[in-house]
């Protein structure tokens, strides 16, 4: 019995490990207006140093800097480019590099 119960709990644990990897977080493809939207971002925005699509509205903005305030204002300018450039409902989460997010702001029709 304790044989059996110990056998059950080790396929168990290998088969969370399994679906962890195999289930992962998957890599979002974004379509062909967001992917020009993100590029467009590097030169037209200030602080702003690489844009990434994670979903279909999460951006998540590389600033070069991590201050607040000017993290804002990035967030600003880029929910107000992407409101006339895609015309759909996003959430712009902007880092320095380390994807630990310094501020989030979301655009909403």
């Amino acid at each position: 019995m304790r044989l059996s119960t110990c056998k059950i709990t080790l396929v168990l644990i290998i088969l969370t490990a399994f679906s962890r990897i195999g289930f992962g977080e998957e890599q979002f493809t974004p379509d062909q207006s967001q992917s020009k939207f993100a590029q467009s971002l590097k030169g037209s925005v200030y602080g702003v140093e690489d844009a990434l699509w994670k979903t279909h509205v999460d951006l998540w903005v590389q600033s070069s800097d991590g201050e607040q305030r000017v993290a804002k204002k990035i967030a600003g300018e880029v929910l107000e480019k992407g409101s006339n450039d895609l015309g759909q409902m996003f959430c712009v989460h902007l880092h320095k590099g380390d994807w630990k997010e310094i501020y989030k702001q979301c655009l909403a029709y």
